[in-house]
């Protein structure tokens, strides 16, 4: 039920009580927390006692590890060698004579530029082609073996000793008979 105006002041007096206690519990609430700070309060303003430390209980927790897969991509130090930069080397390892000028013109045509001149590798009998390229150069080893002029191309490490005439390239391809 709704109260009807003009009963005679009963809203007045229910509102003026309403905020009468609203204003007790306010005040109550204002001494509880001031009373609550001051028997918590670890500040000791004004004291002259030590404070006292508590022992604090420490408990661990030990997990199973975790079995986690991780991906990670090593970038290359530097970016591959374009044709043009890779020096390669084209030797006769027991093909016909003149063999080796023709892989190496074919290269050339390539984009394969930075070439010396072909050489005959004296004492080196092989059959087919072998390619080897310096350590860290396996990118332009792959780029190499996908050349027409390679098709079938044996990729073998980089041998010690090292064949002649290569101590200034980066990349040998020997031609076999």
């Amino acid at each position: 039920m709704s109260r009807q105006p003009g009963n005679g002041g009963e809203f007045a007096r229910g509102a003026s009580t309403a905020v009468a206690k609203g204003t007790a519990l306010i005040g109550l609430a204002v001494i509880v927390g001031v009373f609550l700070l001051q028997r918590v309060d670890t500040s000791n303003a004004g004291s002259s006692t030590t404070p006292v430390k508590k022992a604090t209980k420490t408990t661990t927790t030990t997990r199973p590890p975790r079995t986690t897969t991780t991906t990670s991509t090593t970038q290359p130090a530097a970016p591959p060698k374009s044709p043009d930069q890779l020096k390669v080397l084209v030797l006769n390892g027991g093909a016909p004579t003149g063999d080796a000028a023709k892989l190496r013109t074919k290269l050339f045509q390539a984009g394969y530029t930075n070439e010396p001149q072909a050489n005959t590798w004296t004492g080196h009998k092989q059959t087919g082609l072998t390619l080897m390229c310096k350590p860290g150069l396996d990118r332009e080893k792959v780029a190499l073996t996908q050349q027409t002029a390679l098709a079938g191309v044996r990729v073998v490490d980089f041998p010690t000793p090292p064949p002649p005439n290569s101590d200034t390239v980066d990349c040998v391809v020997v031609v076999g008979s």
